[in-house]
């Protein structure tokens, strides 16, 4: 299956020093109990820029939906989504059904912009 990228951009609400700290608790969760099919997983937060990003890259739609529904209960995700209004879910890859279900229940949908699959490229094994 062929990977899901995604970047999720955000406005900070409350600056950027709420949104550090939010990001690093999740991020920290998320690498201790989240799903196994999640490879990358990286907050960024410019200085002064008043926006945040997440770059993640997920094994496939599995692993995207099951990393959502073992983390929307979680209070570190509460945390995000105090500190920073989700803008924008650039998703690069397949987008499944399921994920386009569980877009539509969470009422995201009018905020992705799928860019599609992969036309040409390669991955380098990992060192």
């Amino acid at each position: 299956m062929e990977p899901v990228l995604v970047v999720n951009r955000y406005a900070l609400t409350g600056g950027s020093a709420g949104f550090v700290l939010a990001a690093d608790a999740l991020a920290r969760r998320v690498q201790d109990e989240g799903h196994p099919g999640i490879r990358h997983y990286h907050f960024f937060c410019p200085p002064g820029a008043g926006e945040g990003r997440l770059v993640a890259v997920y094994d496939g739609p599995e692993a995207w939906v099951g990393h959502h529904d073992i983390a929307m209960g979680w209070p570190e995700l509460a945390a995000l989504r105090a500190a920073a209004d989700l803008v924008e879910i650039a998703l690069h890859g397949p987008l499944s059904d399921a994920m386009r279900e569980w877009l539509d229940r969470a009422g995201l949908m009018p905020r992705v912009r799928h860019h599609g699959v992969a036309v040409a490229g390669f991955q380098r094994p990992s060192r």
